[in-house]
């Protein structure tokens, strides 16, 4: 079971409205960077290449923007030539107005968990090598993702599998964690999908397969496979998982915070996730 406290410490720091949003490029999202990268030091995880930050441009009509991905790896005790890669994007809207919008499911809850699954598995590390990719630009069409896609082509090469996490706090309401995957029956014999489905049944939240067909304010309907950086990873055929909760009564509102987010839920959904990239881990 992760711990509840530093998790819930994490969600409340990286969601304050200290980090004024976390949009791209602006001073909250670099307090939010820092934030990473010194949970990382503190763990003794070591970055990626040597540097945490893997910076990238992006080039608008009037400007350019920089953002930066935080990307760190955790050496496996088996499969050393393949990798897991665990994403969350920690970048959010920004302010409008004079509101705040802090994203705290979306995403500070999947960074915080990120933060908390990293500092279980550098205690107790998988088979495979773990990337933990936190990335920026999420809200820019993904670009941090595609980002570390381009510059990592011989990694993306070896990648086995991707689990995203991006909102899995929910509002007050949610009761249940949804997922998304592609690619998952090529990598587990269908004993271990039977085994995975027994252990999901398991928990203590309901753990539900595919996201309800929402539509947003102008009537767009959510494309659920390209909604967050496992978009990616699909495109390039690389087998995910995609953890969330869907969209909520809070999403992308000035009202998505520390105290409208569900902690008891965030905290077993977490766990469930952990749980469940061991059992992946050791069967794939």
């Amino acid at each position: 079971m992760i711990n509840k406290e530093p998790l819930l410490k994490h969600l409340s720091y990286l969601s304050s409205n200290e980090l004024g949003g976390r949009k791209i490029a602006s001073e909250g999202n670099k307090m939010a960077q820092k934030y990473i990268i010194t949970q990382l030091e503190n763990s003794s995880i070591l970055p990626l290449n040597k540097e945490y930050q893997h910076k990238f441009m992006i080039k608008n009509v009037f400007n350019v923007i920089e953002g930066s991905n935080i990307v760190a790896m955790i050496p496996g005790s088996d499969n050393l030539d393949s990798f897991i890669v665990l994403t969350a994007h920690f970048d959010h809207i920004g302010k409008r107005g004079n509101k705040i919008y802090n994203g705290a499911d979306d995403n500070a809850s999947g960074t915080s968990a990120l933060l908390a699954l990293a500092q279980q598995l550098i205690k107790t590390p998988l088979k495979h090598n773990v990337i933990l990719l936190f990335t920026d630009g999420e809200e820019s069409n993904l670009r941090g993702a595609k980002a570390f896609a381009k510059d990592h082509q011989t990694i993306m090469n070896h990648v086995e599998l991707n689990i995203n996490l991006d909102m899995i706090a929910g509002s007050k309401r949610t009761t249940k964690l949804r997922y998304l995957s592609r690619g998952i029956n090529d990598l587990l014999t269908e004993a271990n999908m039977e085994s995975l489905q027994t252990l999901q049944n398991s928990f203590d939240i309901p753990v539900k397969k595919g996201f309800r067909v929402k539509r947003l304010g102008s009537n767009k309907r959510i494309n659920w496979l390209m909604a967050s950086d496992h978009g990616v990873f699909h495109r390039a055929g690389i087998p995910f998982i995609y953890f969330g909760v869907g969209t909520h009564i809070n999403y992308h509102q000035y009202s998505d915070t520390f105290s409208n987010v569900n902690h008891d839920f965030f905290h077993l959904a977490t766990s469930a996730i952990y749980q469940q990239l061991i059992f992946i881990d050791h069967n794939i």
